[in-house]
């Protein structure tokens, strides 16, 4: 009897001692559904986390916390960064968490032909920053060759090198930490092509980039990119003025829906019916069907192409051609 006494009595200390580390490993509110922002710096102790961590009401104690850590070993393994935990978790959670790095993210959608400032927008939504602290950082030159140093023709230094992508970025990085990935997108993809290009001997990467935004914006349908490239070539190589009321529409303070005649007057470097050659900038964020078209345009001499209603544009060699075809449409 006294056997069993001391067994049983050992038995209830095993489950109360199992209760207590079950409670002190759960979640502290299990129904919570909150983030709480956690920013883990360089060189934070597992200690100073385990009273942090109590402080913000994700453990229930510090002390049974640095237990776990000490016993698994991973005290010495947490990594750096801003977190989104909720009180929800359980504390083997938390600590998975912490020791793998999972920082808090978000996902964000950079369409193709977005401008710095629709990226702006896009990211200020997405962001603690505002558009206008994103605009600032688009002039920074982030030592990269590609871009142009001086600001005093082109709007935004970054304009038509932000790789347009679908990206998950920590949700601690600055704008100009956001812009560095997007750049570094951009040169992972198609720096090399850019510098090994055919054309590499008459044109700049930069030149290249110029006139594959202006293939983003003018031609919307695949088949025709090379057709649109090969007549923004072929005007370059004639010197004829370019004349793409995408450029106009860029030089303008606000988009519309179409050109008026009226437009073709501004005062802007962009405005390609007023000054020959190239814009001096790109105009937007191009994709890869119009990167690739600026560097293999069509084999085809025509100079000339105007669009359809249906987004297709018909193409010709010749300005009598180019009037006949325009005519003969509206005769319709």
């Amino acid at each position: 009897m006294k056997r069993a006494g001391i067994i049983f009595f050992l038995f209830v200390i095993l489950i109360t001692v199992v209760f207590q580390i079950s409670y002190l490993m759960g979640p502290v509110d299990r129904n919570a559904e909150r983030f709480v922002s956690l920013r883990v710096k360089p060189g934070t102790t597992s200690r100073e986390l385990g009273e942090i961590l109590e402080n913000l009401g994700l453990i229930r104690s510090k002390s049974f916390y640095n237990v776990v850590m000490a016993l698994t070993g991973y005290d010495s393994k947490l990594k750096a960064g801003l977190y989104d935990i909720k009180p929800s978790y359980n504390m083997m959670e938390i600590i998975s968490l912490l020791v793998e790095g999972r920082i808090a993210t978000y996902k964000v959608t950079i369409p193709e032909g977005f401008s710095v400032e629709e990226i702006a927008e896009r990211l200020a939504e997405v962001t603690l920053y505002n558009k206008e602290t994103f605009l600032q950082k688009a002039n920074l030159v982030f030592n990269k060759p590609y871009l142009q140093e001086s600001t005093s023709n082109i709007r935004y230094v970054l304009e038509g090198f932000l790789y347009p992508d679908t990206y998950v970025i920590p949700r601690e990085y600055k704008p100009e930490q956001i812009f560095k990935l997007m750049l570094e997108e951009f040169e992972r993809r198609w720096w090399d092509k850019l510098q090994d290009s055919s054309l590499a001997s008459k044109y700049s990467p930069y030149e290249i980039m110029i006139i594959a935004s202006l293939i983003e914006e003018e031609a919307k349908i695949k088949e025709e990119k090379p057709l649109v490239s090969a007549v923004i070539y072929n005007r370059l190589k004639k010197r004829m003025p370019l004349q793409i009321d995408a450029s106009i529409q860029y030089s303008l303070p606000a988009r519309k829906e179409r050109v008026l005649y009226s437009d073709l007057q501004v005062v802007s470097r962009y405005n390609t019916y007023r000054h020959y050659g190239l814009p001096p900038g790109p105009i937007c964020s191009p994709g890869d069907d119009s990167i690739e078209a600026a560097l293999k345009p069509a084999e085809k001499d025509y100079l000339f192409y105007f669009a359809l209603e249906d987004g297709s544009h018909k193409f010709s060699r010749t300005y009598h051609k180019h009037i006949k075809l325009q005519q003969e449409l509206k005769g319709n």
